[in-house]
């Protein structure tokens, strides 16, 4: 054999070898864990601010962690099994529930940088970092409250078990968000940031962006294709993948076609501009106000307009 096959021969078999040795790294090795500084928090006591964090808290923790058998937030399966065998965890005021495992502090560092009290990242749980201090106070304040979304369910759920994209994941891409200091709230009286304060932090640029990888949670703004559309998400019947819309101002496959009143039927009431319910897994925000949608309207007529051909929903 030639002395020249006989070296490309040898490279490729050691670039083979070190093939096989990252890829069993990544499957053996222990899912990188985190220690982040314990940040402060203020969680306030009164009425009003409690009302605010269940308000919040219907609108976006809810929606993943409420069970099937009730309106209390045991969690349960994640439906999706691109990362292995995920369960949304029991938010409510039982002693063995994970929630009562956390501290205030441990919470707000899991809201806004994805880090568990164990030091790993949360999969699949959105990163509140652009959440004001007000509303993530309210929140963790509310969790603690004894309404009928918190209240006790000894539901527990299995470990996860993630695959081996899960485990490449959290190696390379995966990683924790720094924690926010100093959020305000945004004006009250400036629509256009209100909607975009809600847009961001209700999460709905995750699904109506180009891709879940391509996400910035740290500048939403920066996420590919942010809001223009094509995200595949598994149907609400599980069946199969669908990309979501795109929701710029397009003329044709954007909302360039809804007036306010069929854009809060949409986000309300998943209904489409002939009033037939929209095939697709985006959740009903019922308890939207009339000024939030008019608030998330005024935003997303800002944005760019996306030539992202989506057939638009009927």
């Amino acid at each position: 054999m030639k002395k020249w096959m006989k070296i490309l021969l040898s490279t490729l078999a050691g670039l083979v070898l070190l093939l096989l040795l990252g890829a069993a790294y990544v499957n053996y090795s222990p899912v990188p864990t985190y220690k982040l500084a314990t940040p402060t928090i203020e969680v306030p006591t009164d009425s009003a601010s409690i009302a605010r964090g269940e308000h919040l808290t219907a609108l976006s923790c809810a929606l993943c962690h409420r069970g099937k058998s009730g309106q209390a937030m045991e969690g349960g399966p994640w439906r999706e099994k691109d990362l292995g065998d995920l369960y949304v965890a029991n938010l409510t005021n039982h002693p063995n529930s994970t929630l009562s495992q956390y501290s205030d502090e441990e919470l707000a560092l899991l809201l806004r940088t994805g880090v568990k009290r164990n030091g790993e990242v949360a999969l699949v749980m959105p990163r509140y970092a652009q959440m004001s201090d007000a509303d993530l106070g309210s929140i963790i304040a509310f969790l603690r409250s004894d309404a009928p979304m918190t209240a006790p369910s000894d539901k527990q759920w299995p470990e996860r078990e993630i695959n081996y994209l899960a485990k490449l994941l959290t190696k390379i891409a995966i990683k924790p968000l720094p924690y926010s200091e100093n959020v305000d709230n945004p004006v009250p009286d400036d629509k256009v940031e209100q909607g975009k304060y809600l847009a961001q932090n209700l999460a709905c640029y995750h699904c109506h962006s180009a891709d879940f990888a391509t996400l910035n949670e740290a500048d939403p703004e920066q996420s590919e294709g942010y809001f223009g559309g094509g995200n595949l998400i598994l149907k609400k019947d599980g069946s199969k993948k669908i990309p979501s819309s795109n929701l710029t101002p397009h003329p044709e496959y954007g909302l360039g076609r809804y007036d306010l009143a069929g854009f809060g039927q949409a986000v309300r009431y998943g209904k489409s501009l002939n009033g037939k319910d929209l095939d697709h897994s985006m959740p009903r925000f019922t308890n939207l106000s009339d000024q939030e949608v008019e608030a998330l309207w005024a935003y997303l007529q800002t944005l760019p307009v996306i030539e992202n051909q989506i057939a638009a929903a009927e």
